[in-house]
């Protein structure tokens, strides 16, 4: 069957990357074959998504070799989420790109570059070991590094430089974590890591010495990808001068690449049940004291700023750490909170961005000093930008309310003076970007201003419609997507739920992958003797789930 060619996910950007490049030069013919594949994509990614039931997973062994010792690629809701989602977002910062790049640019590199990246991120978001989420990264990146300088300034190459640097730091240390966890457990592959650590739990073995600083390394890679405090400089200023569809594209997709990796292996094996208690592991502590300095400086950091991409950027960092914050709470709420927010933050994240691409476009600038009275020209950007803003602050019925909601009600609900400090920094991050956006919004579109729009110099008002068309419809794709979150806010969260279950008790996953029950039934009978109990002591500590939508 078709579902069992998940792979596919991969090989159609491959394939996409190839024929672009094959194709150098012909724009048009760039444009169709990539257009179709993130179409294809996302079709496949949302079809498998919606066939998957409770705890189910598609799972193809490459080269008919067996878990654990093939290479494994595995499509459970967690990928699903995140591969519906990624592919949303390129396709509509891919459409952007039409209007937004050079007519040179266009023609070099960018469309191979483009798929190449595309590649490395979904084949992360689908394969089950560590060391091909390495190889993955390693795609990603360097198509990255290359996207990076599309251009060629000055600036960008001064700033791509600091972000090579940084990443080859942390390739270097991921490819160590990996060397040693593999010499440590004898597996890289997810499932079999689980298994293992399971059985030691249960068996009341401690862990390998060196198990949780080997994790943290591992944590320490994916948070410099989050861009999670105090990893994050790279960021701000390898944002500001990128173009605007790379720039929007990076900001939907790159950082979450590491908060997915986070979700994958955090609840399976970093915090499996047994392990988060045990002494000697501070992941727990080290990931929380990064949420609440990453949710609180990151927005302090967008407050005085007037350039709205660099006000986005630290806008992005921020909230980061709610992300995190919902990942180290570790209940099945604030773990679907997770998801669902991480999936609706994508979109509008690179929303805004594209939104900053066209203002750019229309008033030749994106510093709030120099523009002004844009709603009066172009109402539906206006409103397009006021629907992700308050999406991203998460004010009801916009899709950000719903996952910010579980997460925050499980800080101020699962106790401990230190989850309620981390809660209440939530709420001021929330109240402080809604300050931000709304001095965004009013300075750019609603305050009269001077803008450049009246320079002779400036283009015309038809070849500023032409270049704003593609625009229009990828920002229109990515709020509607937005919107359809917020209305079917219930099924989402259903297929959230399901994906959480994959996470805190990945026994089904496990099994799947190998394709046989791998626990003996003493184990089998505590872990399910711990998800009870597990269960029972959540539902007792707080609210039920109805209880707190109602």
């Amino acid at each position: 069957m078709l579902m069992t060619w998940i792979i596919l996910l991969v090989a159609t950007p491959m394939f996409a990357g190839i024929a672009t490049t094959c194709f150098r030069g012909h724009v048009s013919a760039q444009r169709f074959i990539g257009v179709a594949a993130l179409i294809t994509n996302v079709m496949l990614a949302l079809s498998w998504l919606l066939q998957l039931g409770p705890g189910g997973v598609f799972v193809q062994q490459v080269g008919g070799w067996a878990a654990p010792f093939g290479i494994t690629v595995a499509f459970d809701s967690l990928s699903g989420i995140c591969l519906v989602a990624a592919n949303l977002v390129g396709l509509a910062a891919y459409l952007h790109s039409f209007g937004s790049l050079r007519p040179r640019t266009e023609k070099g590199w960018f469309h191979p570059l483009f798929h190449l990246l595309m590649m490395g991120v979904n084949y992360a978001f689908l394969t089950g070991d560590l060391f091909n989420l390495f190889v993955a990264f390693e795609i990603m990146l360097m198509a990255s590094y290359a996207m990076l300088c599309i251009g060629a300034s000055r600036e960008q190459l001064a700033q791509t430089y600091k972000y090579v640097i940084l990443n080859l730091i942390g390739s270097t240390i991921f490819v160590l974590a990996a060397g040693l966890m593999y010499g440590m457990m004898g597996t890289l592959n997810y499932a079999d890591l689980a298994r293992i650590v399971a059985n030691m739990v249960y068996a009341g073995d401690p862990m390998p010495t060196g198990f949780f600083a080997v994790s943290l390394m591992l944590v320490f890679v994916f948070a410099l990808k989050a861009a999670v405090f105090p990893l994050w400089f790279w960021l701000p200023d390898t944002y500001h001068t990128s173009p605007i569809a790379v720039c929007a594209m990076f900001s939907g997709l790159l950082t979450k690449v590491g908060i997915y990796a986070m979700c994958r292996l955090y609840p399976m094996i970093f915090a499996a049940p047994g392990v988060r208690e045990m002494s000697d592991n501070w992941i727990p502590i080290v990931l929380a004291s990064a949420a609440g300095a990453t949710m609180l400086l990151g927005i302090l950091a967008a407050l005085p700023l007037t350039n709205i991409r660099r006000i986005l950027a630290c806008t992005l960092i921020s909230h980061m750490g709610y992300l995190i914050f919902g990942i180290v709470l570790l209940t099945d709420a604030s773990l679907s909170g997770t998801l669902y927010y991480m999936a609706q933050h994508m979109l509008v994240m690179t929303a805004l961005f594209l939104c900053c691409g066209l203002i750019e476009i229309k008033a030749g600038t994106d510093d709030l000093s120099k523009i002004g009275g844009l709603c009066k020209d172009s109402p539906w950007l206006g409103a397009l930008f006021l629907v992700a803003s308050m999406s991203l602050v998460g004010l009801p019925p916009f899709s950000g309310f719903y996952g910010k909601v579980l997460i925050l009600g499980e800080g101020f609900g699962s106790g401990g003076v230190f989850n309620w400090i981390l809660t209440g920094i939530g709420l001021l991050t929330g109240a402080l970007t809604l300050l931000v956006m709304a001095k965004v919004w009013s300075l750019a579109f609603w305050m009269p201003g001077r803008s450049v729009r009246n320079s002779s110099s400036y283009p015309s008002a038809k070849l500023i419609a032409a270049q704003t068309r593609p625009g229009y419809l990828a920002v229109t794709l990515l709020v509607s997507a937005s919107l359809v979150m917020a209305l079917g806010a219930g099924p989402t969260l259903r297929i959230t739920d399901r994906a959480t279950m994959g996470l805190s008790e990945p026994a089904s996953y496990i099994n799947t992958v190998f394709g046989r029950t791998v626990f003996p039934p003493s184990i089998a009978a505590r872990i399910e003797d711990s998800r009870a109990r597990r269960l029972a002591s959540e539902a007792s500590a707080q609210p039920t789930r109805e209880e707190a939508h109602r």
